[in-house]
């Protein structure tokens, strides 16, 4: 990783630069998930990349953001006095994204075995989360390759990145760097296990049983056009059994976590005048400060109906591109309609992208949403994805 972190990181900036310098790692609390047996790596030479799954650990840390790595080294004495006697894994640092910091947002720490509470030192319950994971060994300086060879296969197989970022150093030696041995993880989101949850909540065992019809066969290392195939499908499957309610319920509900703080920000500026104009200024002005840019299609209030779109994952091929392939390709996030060589999906399934504007309007606020309307999308030859739901 670089010394020095750019202001104001978020997700675009660090998914637009193949997972940007980060660094990621696992330790014991990881466990493989049964398929873990990743394809043959691209050279003899290069570690495999494994799926692993973190489950929900005991977490004790410093969450502070940084600018450079510098700043860790006082920090990692602070937590490791304060964790003593209870320390039950490896020195973990944890990177977020999409939070209000200038920055990175860090956090580093230690799973433990009991509960510290020291002044900056917190514990809090680190939620369960699916993983690409590689080991790297050597400088910290040079662990881009590794990051790149994740954010490569996170593409092959059509899955997209989560919003955690974690290095756990199984060796550390500040004084011999080149004797450091990491491994880096991408934490991804295993969007086929949340929907296989969200149809059995919303329409019960049996039926959430035949839209799932296929699904076991799918696995993290699943490529992407195969993975494609099964959810097109899966798609048609629940728009023939369900109405559009239970397609907005199921669907928006797969999608990627928002992080509270990020909501948290723009809801105070709500709070604070009650006008909806000025939360949509100050998202267009944190956006216009990223690779992305501001929207394409500018979020609005027509009476009751609240317009919404997202911005292009690579503004400039974006803005470049000649043909549908290439916007597609420029502008959506989500790893399996970007990378799969035709999409031929349902247009429901960008309810998934309005599920991340779901959890941050509806805290804004005050309601819940039932329905929504796709009223563009790229998978039905439109040049972004946009949505009506009833203000």
């Amino acid at each position: 990783m670089r010394d020095h972190f750019p202001p104001g990181v978020d997700r675009r900036v660090f998914l637009t630069t193949s997972f940007g310098c980060a660094a990621w790692a696992a330790c014991p609390f990881l466990r493989a998930t049964a398929s873990a047996a990743a394809p043959a790596p691209a050279s003899p030479a290069d570690p495999p990349i494994r799926a692993v799954v973190r489950d929900a650990v005991l977490f004790a840390g410093i969450r502070r953001p940084i600018a450079t790595r510098a700043e860790l080294e006082p920090r990692i004495a602070r937590v490791t006095r304060a964790c003593a006697g209870r320390i039950a894994g490896p020195l973990t640092h944890i990177f977020r994204f999409d939070t209000p910091v200038e920055g990175y947002d860090s956090e580093i720490g230690y799973p433990v075995s009991a509960e510290v509470d020291d002044g900056e030192v917190r514990t809090h319950r680190l939620r369960r989360m699916h993983f690409f994971a590689a080991m790297h060994e050597g400088p910290v300086a040079t662990i881009r390759e590794t990051s790149r060879r994740l954010s490569a296969h996170m593409d092959r197989t059509g899955l997209s990145p989560e919003l955690e970022l974690v290095e756990v150093y199984h060796h550390r030696d500040p004084a011999d760097p080149a004797a450091t041995k990491v491994e880096v993880m991408a934490a991804f989101l295993a969007w086929p296990e949340v929907y296989r949850e969200q149809l059995t909540r919303v329409l019960g065992v049996e039926a959430a049983g035949a839209i799932w019809q296929g699904g076991d066969a799918i696995t993290p290392e699943t490529l992407v056009d195969e993975r494609c195939a099964w959810v097109t499908a899966s798609i048609a499957r629940l728009k023939a059994r369900t109405d559009a309610r239970q397609q907005f319920d199921v669907l928006s509900r797969v999608a990627l976590v928002r992080p509270p703080e990020d909501v948290a920000h723009f809801k105070a500026i709500y709070d604070r005048t009650g006008n909806i104009e000025d939360v949509f200024r100050a998202l267009t002005e944190k956006l216009a400060a990223t690779p992305t840019g501001a929207f394409v299609d500018p979020p609005r209030v027509d009476g009751r109906v609240l317009h919404l779109s997202k911005v292009p994952r690579d503004r400039t091929r974006y803005d470049a591109a000649r043909t549908h392939e290439e916007t597609r390709k420029a502008y959506c996030f989500c790893a399996l309609v970007r990378e799969a060589a035709d999409p031929k999906i349902d247009p429901i399934f960008c309810y998934r992208a309005a599920g991340w504007d779901r959890q941050f309007w509806e805290p804004i606020l005050g309601r819940t949403f039932t329905t929504c309307r796709i009223t563009h999308s790229i998978l039905k030859g439109d040049a972004f994805c946009a949505w009506d739901y009833d203000a």
